[in-house]
């Protein structure tokens, strides 16, 4: 099983849109998928069609250990997920001291058989808070979506200079597997400036495959699908295709 943190310090670039349909082409190729809601304001659940009823266990009674993890997750499209809820910000109160805290999701999972799933994939919010540092504990690889604006290159700067201080403090295998151009129209002079400065700086690290601007992802997550539940003919879901085919190859390489 690998884990993927999908993670940039940039708010609005299309990771939880990445994270979702990025699973679902998995899952439609026969790959074995689940997802961990790791943001407290539930967007990847939402996206999902997801609504936690107050009886429900979610995600943050998966980490505190007070529900099993089949006790916590929905299926969606052939996902397993796991949901969150505003609950989740309750971790920031957990009793257990700092690193205690940046494990608890990496703790978690260890109740999962290890062959239960080819990929496992952490949704997280966009700055370096609890949440953001559990998954970058629990992950094996990172992908980072990015879009067209210069905010977003500086998210992913930040986050370049923090994996070493992961590696050293609690994961010492966190890497990069790849970085992802979402929204891209390669057409517009600052969005081709900003692939070209990816490039120059992380060279191998930026994905060929790339997202381009498109309606219909915005459309589906708001009915609380995948864009291929919504519309398996769109630009989206052909985008979407074949960053799944270059993600299982980068994945590979890493075997």
């Amino acid at each position: 099983m690998i884990t993927v943190g999908f993670c940039n310090f940039k708010g609005g670039v299309g990771k939880t849109t990445a994270c979702q349909n990025l699973a679902v082409a998995l899952a439609r190729a026969g790959r074995r998928v689940a997802i961990v809601d790791m943001d407290p304001q539930s967007n990847l659940s939402t996206s999902f069609g997801i609504e936690v009823l107050e009886s429900q266990p979610h995600t943050f009674d998966f980490l505190s250990g007070t529900a099993r993890w089949d006790e916590v997750v929905v299926r969606r499209e052939n996902i397993d997920i796991a949901p969150s809820t505003l609950d989740l910000v309750m971790v920031e109160l957990h009793p257990e001291g700092q690193i205690g805290r940046d494990t608890l999701l990496k703790d978690a999972l260890s109740t999962i058989a290890p062959d239960r799933y080819d990929f496992l994939f952490f949704d997280s919010p966009p700055q370096l808070g609890v949440f953001t540092r559990n998954a970058l504990a629990a992950s094996d690889f990172l992908l980072v979506p990015i879009d067209g604006g210069f905010y977003s290159l500086s998210g992913l700067r930040l986050l370049h200079h923090a994996i070493p201080l992961f590696r050293e403090r609690l994961n010492p295998k966190l890497s990069i597997l790849g970085i992802l151009l979402t929204r891209h129209n390669p057409n517009i002079f600052i969005y081709r400036e900003v692939a070209a400065e990816i490039a120059n700086f992380f060279g191998d690290l930026l994905f060929g495959a790339y997202v381009r601007q498109n309606i219909t992802l915005v459309e589906a997550a708001s009915l609380g699908v995948s864009v291929f539940a919504y519309d398996l003919s769109s630009n989206g879901a052909h985008d979407y295709e074949k960053v799944a085919l270059e993600f299982l190859k980068r994945c590979d390489v890493h075997e």
